[in-house]
């Protein structure tokens, strides 16, 4: 499974959720950040039908395709530590 993290630089949630994946041992090695300022980016969230960031997406690696997501940076730590668990 390959994970993204959508984020955009201006985004307190996603940096407050950044800080908080670090502080559960899951750094920045275990997922791909991708900034929604990008135009590539911007669009696949909103392809995934998510219009808001902070967003994880757990991507099967052999068909490309969306298979979990998280939005939001205010679950409690075991739903995070579940999600890069699996």
């Amino acid at each position: 499974m390959t994970i993204k993290l959508y984020t955009g630089p201006a985004c307190t949630a996603c940096s407050k959720l950044k800080k908080r994946l670090n502080s559960l041992d899951i750094t920045s090695e275990r997922f791909e950040e991708a900034d929604v300022n990008e135009p590539k980016h911007r669009e696949a969230v909103v392809a995934l039908g998510f219009r808001g960031i902070p967003l994880l997406v757990k991507f099967d690696e052999e068909t490309g395709k969306a298979v979990k997501t998280l939005m939001g940076a205010s679950y409690p730590d075991k739903k995070y530590k579940e999600f890069f668990a699996q």
